[in-house]
């Protein structure tokens, strides 16, 4: 994994795409079963460019029967937005998501107003 320190967190209530907000989409495996849901993007403001999915995982505590949730870095792959269902189809089955790099939200450097000017403001490499 790339190291994570310049790429800045934004939430998916604030990323629009041409399908709409990308906020509580499902992330569906090829099989079509419910794999993580979106929480947001990590973006290399320098770059413009995004480069992780941050997807949240909900499951259940082995001998407490509690539902709990994990947050996984998905690297930025080819996938299948389906606006009228509000999934994103990835190649990634269920069980295969613990292989993932996992991730605490509270310790991502949020994308904020100087990032904005950077991505703004940054010349395009060509």
């Amino acid at each position: 994994m790339e190291a994570v320190e310049r790429l800045k967190y934004l939430d998916a209530h604030l990323v629009d795409s041409p399908a709409g907000r990308l906020d509580g989409a499902v992330l569906l495996s090829p099989t079509h079963e419910p794999v993580a849901k979106l929480d947001g993007v990590l973006i290399d403001p320098s770059l413009r460019k995004v480069r992780y999915y941050v997807v949240q995982s909900r499951f259940v505590e082995e001998g407490r029967g509690r539902i709990s949730s994990r947050h996984y870095l998905l690297p930025l792959t080819a996938a299948r937005l389906d606006r009228d269902h509000r999934t994103l189809e990835i190649d990634l089955e269920a069980d295969e998501i613990e292989r993932l790099d996992e991730v605490d939200l509270d310790r991502l450097p949020q994308f904020d107003e100087g990032d904005l000017m950077t991505a703004l403001f940054a010349a395009r490499a060509s």
